[in-house]
């Protein structure tokens, strides 16, 4: 099974990051606007994306939160069927003053046109919460659009 995999240097503490990942306010400034997520493993996380309809939904479990080392989310269902089961997982690990992201999202069924758009996709995002942590401005869905950036 084909994983998606990103490296991001982040000038910002790991604290800092896991904040943004492991809270529903963080995820809102880089991610997704309209989004709930819990604050302990078992629970729950639900991100929404209005813009492209009202069945337009990512859910998760919480697996790991490790502060301020790694944050893992198991995939239940979304309206992308290409990620239910899947497991996204951000690793923090301080480096020379900065942050290193190791960003992984594993179990995709094939490696194909789609899968190719969502690392595309990824890789939009996590210079959004690099963007967010560093600056304090993201640039989260619905604020900017995604699709509608690269046609």
């Amino acid at each position: 099974m084909p994983d998606i995999l990103h490296l991001l240097p982040i000038e910002a503490a790991p604290r800092k990051i896991f904040e943004a990942l492991s809270t529903a306010e963080g995820v809102r400034a880089w991610w997704t606007r309209d989004a709930d997520l819990g604050t302990k493993v078992g629970d729950h996380g639900e991100f929404r994306f209005p813009k492209y309809g009202p069945h337009a939904i990512t859910q998760v479990t919480i697996e790991t939160l490790d502060a301020p080392r790694r944050v893992e989310w198991t995939c239940t269902s979304s309206f992308y069927t290409e990620w239910q089961g899947t497991t996204i997982s951000f690793g923090l690990k301080p480096s020379d003053g900065r942050t290193l992201l190791f960003f992984t999202h594993c179990g995709y069924p094939r490696a194909d046109e789609t899968f190719a758009l969502f690392n595309m996709g990824w890789a939009y995002y996590l210079v959004s919460l690099k963007r967010y942590v560093e600056t304090g401005t993201g640039a989260p869905s619905p604020d900017v659009d995604f699709f509608q950036m690269i046609g």
